[in-house]
């Protein structure tokens, strides 16, 4: 009994895959044209976006830094946590790939 729910149970879920995987490829050869022609039209203003969106949360880690007193007062405690977790993600980008 159990064996037939389990088998019903990856039949719908296969089914729902594949319905999902139509709809992407289709959603996609739909939108990827206008996404390349606004990019190739307006490629100042996306890139005045990313820059605003990369220097605000550049800022927006100072701040939250600047208000832990402890670590903001010691720059070779943040320095050093910087790195260590550069390290780390190295590491870890090594490990998965």
């Amino acid at each position: 009994m159990k064996k037939g729910i389990q088998d019903s149970v990856t039949n719908i879920i296969d089914q729902f895959d594949d319905k999902f995987s139509t709809f992407e490829k289709r959603l996609e050869s739909v939108v990827a044209p206008t996404r390349r022609s606004v990019l190739q039209r307006f490629p100042i203003v996306f890139s005045l976006l990313t820059t605003f969106g990369v220097v605000t949360t550049f800022l927006g880690f100072e701040l939250i830094l600047a208000n832990m007193t402890f670590i903001y007062s010691r720059p070779w405690l943040v320095l050093g946590i910087g790195v260590l977790v550069l390290v780390l993600t190295g590491s870890l980008y090594k490990k998965l790939a």
